[in-house]
C-alpha cells in the first residue's frame, strides 16, 4: 500500500536551561520514517483501574507506580520493557518484569508480583497488547508509519482542530492535531471491553520537545471510556541509542511459535491487558480451556480458574454465581452447560459486585437468558451498561439485605456483606447444603488473605445470622469448613479440587 508523505507544521518545545521556550517547524513523516530505527523512553507512570472501584462507576482504584524503561524498533516489530513497580492494588508489594520480544514470540523476566513466576515464553496477547500500546503512546511514530491518512478540520473549544483518520496494522486510529499549534494533542482507538463492547482507548499529550530533530510529548494521560487509566510523565527520549540493539537481542530459536489469533485478541483488547498488568497480573488469556465442573457438594459445581465459578442445579433450572474475565469463557462455559445440562438453562446470573475479573464473562450469559442477581447498590450502573451494550431487555434482580430465589427449583438465599473492598458486595448461600459463596473476602486454601476483608464476611455471617458450614470462594480451591481461623489465614480444608482437572 502505497504512503502518502504529509508535512504538518509543529510547535516544538525546547528544553534550554530548565525553562521551556516554543520554536516553529516543520515535520516531515517520511524523513522520520526513514531515519528513525528506534528509540529509547525513560518515564515514570501511574496505573489505575476503572473496573475495581470501590463504587460502581466511581473513581478509579490507583493499582501502581512504577519506573519503565522502553526500547522500540516500529519498523522491525520489536521491544524491550522493563517495568521496575511499587505495587498499590490489590496486593502491595514490588514487582520488576521485562519483555523483550518481536512481532510473534518473546521471553518475560520477572521478580516479585502476584503469579510470583520467575520468567518464560510470553504470552502473544501480551505481545500485541504491548505493540499497540507503543503505537498510540507515540504519535509523530504512528503519523509517520501510518498506511492510509485522510482529514478533516473542526472548530473545538479552543480552536480549529484538525482530524487525522489514520489506518495501522488493519487498524483505525483517530489523531486530534491542533489546529494552532500542528501537535498531536490526542490519539485513539477503539478496542473490545468486557463491559462495554467497543470503547475508545485515548491518550492526551502535552509537553512536547524536540529530540534531533522530531518532537516527542513528554505528558501522556490516557483514558478508557472516558476514565483516567494512565499517567506517565517521561524523563528521557533517546533516537537511535548505541544500547538499542543489545536490549532488543532475542534467540527465539528455542522458542515455540506465537499464536496470531491471540495476539490478535491481546492487540484488540490491549487497555484491559494493561490495566491488568498495571496491578501486578500477567494472565493475558481467555482461559476457555480449563472450564470444567467439579461436584463439590450435592448438585453443587465449582468451575475452577484463576478465578472461580459455582453452578447450583435445581430441579427446574441452574444459577451460576459469578462470570469470571473474558466473555471467550462464558461461550465455552455455556457450550459445557448445554453438554452437561441438556434439558436445563441458567435461570440466574449472580454476581457478587462489580469489578471486571468477576463480571467481565456477563454478557453472553445474559444474552443467553439469565436474570441478573445484583445489589440494589450498584444497580444503576449495570443498568447504564445494558443499556447502551444490549438490544434485548435484561432482567434486573435486585437485593437489598437479603433476598430468596426459587426459580431453579431450589432454594438460593443472597446476602448483602458491606465491605470496604466492593461497596455493593452480595453473597450466594444455599441452605440445604449450608454453602456460602463469597468472592474476594476469604479465599479457602489460599495462604494471601486479606485480613479486613476477612472481618468483613464473618461479620456479615454473624449480622445475618446464616447458618455456614462450608464455605467456597471466587478465588482459592475446595470447600472449607465453618468456623474458619479468624485470622483468614488458617483454614482446614473440607476437600481439594484439583484446577488442572
Amino acid at each position: 500500500m502505497s504512503v502518502e508523505t504529509r508535512t504538518l507544521s509543529a510547535a516544538i518545545v525546547l528544553c534550554a536551561c530548565g525553562t521551556a521556550t516554543v520554536a516553529a517547524a516543520q515535520t516531515d513523516y517520511a524523513s522520520v520514517r526513514d531515519e528513525v530505527d528506534t528509540i529509547r523512553i525513560e518515564a515514570r507512570a501511574q496505573r489505575f483501574e476503572p473496573r475495581q472501584s470501590v463504587v460502581a462507576g466511581g473513581f478509579p482504584m490507583h493499582t501502581s507506580d512504577y519506573e519503565v524503561v522502553a526500547v522500540w524498533d516500529p519498523a522491525g516489530k520489536r521491544a524491550h520493557e522493563a517495568w521496575d513497580m511499587s505495587l498499590i492494588f490489590p496486593v502491595p508489594g514490588t514487582m520488576q518484569i521485562a519483555f523483550t520480544n518481536n512481532e510473534t514470540v518473546g521471553i518475560r523476566e520477572q521478580m516479585g508480583g502476584l503469579p510470583g513466576a520467575a520468567g518464560g515464553p510470553m504470552e502473544s496477547s501480551r505481545i500485541g497488547a504491548n505493540f499497540k500500546d507503543l503505537w498510540l503512546s507515540n504519535p509523530i511514530l504512528l503519523l509517520a508509519h501510518a498506511e492510509e491518512r485522510a482529514s478533516s478540520r473542526v472548530d473545538g473549544d479552543e480552536g480549529p482542530v484538525e482530524r487525522l483518520q489514520l489506518v495501522l496494522e488493519d487498524t483505525e486510529w483517530l489523531m486530534e492535531v491542533d489546529g494552532t499549534s500542528g501537535l498531536p494533542a490526542a490519539a485513539s482507538t477503539i478496542e473490545n471491553d468486557p463491559h462495554s463492547g467497543r470503547i475508545e482507548n485515548r491518550i492526551e499529550f502535552s509537553d512536547w520537545r524536540e529530540v534531533d530533530g522530531i518532537p516527542f510529548p513528554f505528558r501522556l494521560e490516557q483514558f478508557t471510556g472516558g476514565q483516567l487509566v494512565r499517567r506517565e510523565l517521561r524523563t528521557a527520549v533517546d533516537v537511535n541509542p548505541g544500547s538499542a540493539d543489545s536490549l532488543l537481542a532475542l534467540d527465539a530459536s528455542e522458542l515455540e511459535p506465537g499464536d496470531p489469533a491471540m495476539r490478535r485478541w491481546g492487540w484488540d483488547m490491549s487497555h484491559i491487558i494493561l490495566k491488568r498488568a498495571g496491578g501486578g497480573n500477567i494472565g493475558n488469556i481467555p482461559q476457555i480451556e480449563n472450564v470444567a465442573f467439579e461436584e463439590i457438594a450435592p448438585g453443587i459445581f465449582l468451575v475452577p480458574s484463576t478465578h472461580n465459578n459455582l453452578i447450583i442445579e435445581g430441579p427446574d433450572g441452574l444459577a451460576l454465581v459469578d462470570a469470571s474475565w473474558y466473555p471467550e469463557r462464558s461461550v465455552t462455559l455455556l457450550d459445557r452447560v448445554a453438554e452437561r445440562w441438556p434439558e436445563k438453562q441458567i435461570t440466574y446470573l449472580i454476581l457478587t459486585h462489580h469489578h471486571v475479573d468477576h463480571t467481565g464473562g456477563m454478557r453472553p450469559v445474559i444474552e443467553a437468558g439469565a436474570s441478573v442477581v445484583i445489589s440494589a447498590k450498584s444497580a444503576g450502573y449495570y443498568r447504564e451498561i445494558f443499556e447502551s451494550t444490549m438490544t434485548g431487555s435484561v432482567r434486573l434482580i435486585e437485593v437489598g439485605q437479603f433476598l430468596s430465589l426459587d426459580e431453579t427449583g431450589r432454594e438460593i438465599h443472597v446476602y448483602d456483606v458491606y465491605t470496604e473492598h466492593a461497596d455493593g458486595m452480595i453473597a450466594a448461600y444455599v441452605p440445604d447444603e449450608k454453602l456460602l459463596f463469597n468472592a474476594d473476602l476469604f479465599s479457602p486454601n489460599r495462604p494471601l488473605q486479606f485480613g479486613l476483608w476477612f472481618d468483613d464476611l464473618m461479620n456479615a455471617i454473624e449480622w445475618h445470622g446464616i447458618d455456614v458450614e462450608k464455605h467456597v470462594g471466587g478465588h482459592g480451591a475446595g470447600i472449607a469448613a465453618h468456623p474458619v481461623d479468624t485470622s483468614g489465614h488458617t483454614m482446614p480444608v473440607i476437600r481439594m479440587v484439583d484446577p488442572a482437572r
